[in-house]
């Protein structure tokens, strides 16, 4: 028995025969051209992109799950991308390289930009663009692709990577589990297998030398384990499990409806946080009361320009639509100067959480704030969105963002373009200079929200991504809750709602003290969306109430 550690996609125990597939490699042989072959190149390239585009909706029309038709779409615009012609004519007309060498070329130069970006959760795009130059290519040199064929209804698939347009594949295939030795939880193709509740572990060292065909496996999606060849006991355990997990997934199912309502009454907003669009049909389905923080740094990371009004505008708009008449809340752009450097020409920081991020990002340069602001006030037909700004350290901070807000009003209407300027503003309370001095802050905003994240993190001064102190990373530490609190009391005393969206909304032990603090509403991740409303309405306030004096009030 072998066990490895991964990071978990998609939570969820699944036994079965490990199925091995390594995509094969497409030979690319480096070729030159004549001048007279250029006409024909090109030609083909028109001819092989059509074909590809064509294929691309064919399996959209085909399959059912909205994420998998969006991300599919998003490998058609790929093709469709006018630069994306540009740069391949010019490689074949003016550097005479023959087509499959200038895609191949073209492709590899994006995967080596992605694959230099620090940040772990973006930078798997890369595995998008690799999907698509591995279809165009395939095309081309009418090799074969990789065959899912050998997999059924007991296998795990182990591969180094997947792609988008495989995993959509699998899910007919309706295998029990998937590892990968290399990808991120936040990648196309991990978003898609959560999306299927598909146990998925992405990242696991040593994967491929590690297993063999037809061994069997266990994978874990609540710890992160993946458990090759186990003894019997090991294995009679996992069952078991298995047995439990169906059905609480079961009695999960069956609260959807009801609402996040106390034993004795007090109602708690239960909404969710979204990183990527693709996550929007999740929150559907849950039957979420809204989308308490949408975090629109996707749009702006591993890029080589900021995204355009009408981009922001178009994601924004979609959606607002399709949570309506829930509220979205979209968080301005919340990234350190570090990974908006090549773009902004910004100096390198020392150090980025303390340096210029969130709302520092966006006093500094107005420009990119207020194209932000812009498309969410166009976006805002509904009247459901509201706009939170990240890190606030004081209550000038939100006064200057304000005025920029002021500002894109006036120059919308002097463009005569469509906006509903009817946007309720708030603010995020994650330093503790912006909970002592919530009370400010409140008067100014329409509602206030809690990233605990941060907030352990900069009270107590532990780096959070830092294993050597995670040991002193304590959200239970009383000067946390009596913060948590302090912004609590601020809010209700000025006649605002409240909310939390860190990672203690869905934590079991901490919803108790959320509760009895008062707290109006909790976003989570849409996974844990349920989980989180069994323990509301497993609760009542007045003990949960009286749970929090007794902490706060222990010597």
């Amino acid at each position: 028995m072998k066990t490895l550690k991964g990071v978990i996609v998609s939570p969820g125990i699944a036994i079965g025969l490990a199925k091995i597939i390594e995509r094969e490699k497409l030979q690319i042989k480096k070729k030159s051209i004549q001048h007279h072959e250029i006409d024909d190149e090109l030609a083909k390239f028109e001819k092989s992109v059509e074909h590809v585009v064509k294929d691309i909706d064919n399996l959209i029309e085909d399959i059912s799950h909205q994420e998998n038709k969006e991300i599919l779409t998003t490998h058609k615009m790929i093709l469709q991308d006018p630069e994306f012609s540009k740069s391949i004519t010019n490689l074949v007309s003016e550097e005479l390289l023959s087509l499959e060498q200038a895609i191949n070329d073209h492709f590899s130069d994006i995967v080596k930009l992605f694959d230099k970006m620090k940040n772990k959760y973006y930078a798997e795009r890369a595995n998008d663009y690799e999907d698509v130059a591995y279809r165009l290519l395939s095309q081309i040199l009418k090799q074969k692709t990789d065959s899912l064929n050998k997999l059924d209804e007991n296998s795990i698939l182990i591969m180094r990577n997947i792609s988008p347009s495989s995993i959509t594949r699998v899910f007919e295939k309706k295998i029990k589990g998937l590892c990968t030795e290399k990808g991120s939880k936040t990648s196309h193709s991990s978003i898609i297998a959560k999306s299927m509740n598909l146990p998925t572990l992405v990242s696991v060292p040593r994967l491929m030398d590690s297993v063999r065909e037809d061994q069997q496996v266990i994978v874990d999606g609540n710890n992160g384990l993946i458990i090759i060849s186990p003894d019997k006991g090991t294995l009679s355990e996992y069952k078991k499990l298995i047995v439990i997990e169906t059905a609480e997934r079961e009695k999960l199912q069956q609260i959807i409806d009801i609402e996040s309502i106390t034993k004795d009454g007090k109602n708690i907003t239960l909404m969710s946080n979204i990183e990527i669009p693709e996550e929007i049909n999740q929150v559907i389905n849950y039957k979420s009361q809204g989308i308490g923080l949408f975090r629109t740094e996707f749009l702006f990371l591993d890029r080589e320009e900021l995204p355009t009004e009408e981009e922001q505008f178009g994601i924004y708009k979609k959606i607002a639509e399709k949570i309506a008449p829930f509220p979205l809340v979209i968080r301005t752009i919340d990234v350190g100067g570090d990974k908006l450097s090549k773009i902004l020409n910004i100096e390198n920081e020392a150090n980025p959480n303390l340096g210029c991020r969130g709302i520092r990002i966006s006093l500094e340069h107005h420009p990119v704030f207020k194209t932000q602001v812009k498309a969410i006030l166009r976006a805002n037909i509904p009247g459901n969105i509201r706009i939170m700004f990240p890190m606030i350290a004081s209550v000038e901070e939100v006064i200057k963002a304000k005025k920029i807000i002021e500002q894109c009003i006036n120059d919308l209407q002097e463009e005569k373009v469509e906006f509903n300027r009817d946007v309720k503003i708030g603010s995020m309370i994650e330093v503790p200079s912006a909970a002592l001095t919530s009370d400010l802050i409140a008067e100014e905003c329409d509602f206030l929200s809690i990233g605990t994240n941060d907030l352990v993190q900069y009270t107590l001064a532990v780096d959070r991504d830092n294993n050597a102190v995670e040991s002193y990373y304590d959200p239970f530490h009383r000067s946390v809750i009596q913060l948590i609190k302090m912004t609590i009391d601020n809010a209700h005393q000025k006649g605002i709602s409240i909310a939390l969206c860190g990672e203690l909304a869905s934590e079991k032990d901490f919803i108790p003290i959320l509760i009895g603090l008062g707290i109006d509403e909790l976003s989570v991740s849409p996974g844990r969306l349920l989980t989180t409303k069994k323990e509301i309405i497993a609760n009542e306030y007045k003990k949960c109430k009286k749970y929090c004096e007794e902490i706060l009030n222990k010597k």
